[in-house]
């Protein structure tokens, strides 16, 4: 004999979380920005990444990088730094599940003959939750 038992917990759903796009594009490589993924949940951490992108890249900026931290968090994502432009990363998705957030990067290629240093980032803005963010 088999019973299980329904626990009200087990009915979430998962969701997807559409985020709103801060910035996304290339920096020089020289900004010391390490290749990471970040949470970012206070005004602290978001100056600190702001003092480092210069003021050009920080004008193609799609949303004002003042964020209401209260109802708001950043996932941010700094790639590699490579000596051509030879990948661009995207959150591609982030989805809410009962006990966590995921967000999946993706790197494309996108093979070109400059050669520039050059470092891809990707920054969205999502509610504010307390699961733990992970990324695959």
């Amino acid at each position: 004999m088999l019973l299980s038992c329904s626990n009200s917990d087990d009915s979430f759903t998962p969701q997807n979380i559409t985020p709103i796009l801060i910035g996304k594009g290339s920096l020089m490589g020289s900004e010391g920005i390490n290749p990471q993924n970040l949470v970012i949940n206070n005004q602290q951490d978001w100056n600190n990444i702001i003092n480092l992108i210069d003021q050009f890249r920080l004008a193609q900026f799609t949303e004002t990088t003042n964020v209401d931290f209260n109802n708001f968090q950043l996932i941010a994502v700094f790639d590699n730094i490579y000596q051509s432009p030879t990948y661009d990363v995207t959150i591609s998705s982030i989805i809410e599940n009962q006990n966590n957030i995921v967000v999946t990067v993706t790197k494309t290629l996108n093979p070109s003959d400059a050669t520039v240093v050059d470092q891809k980032f990707h920054i969205v803005k999502i509610p504010k939750s307390t699961k733990p963010i992970l990324f695959q």
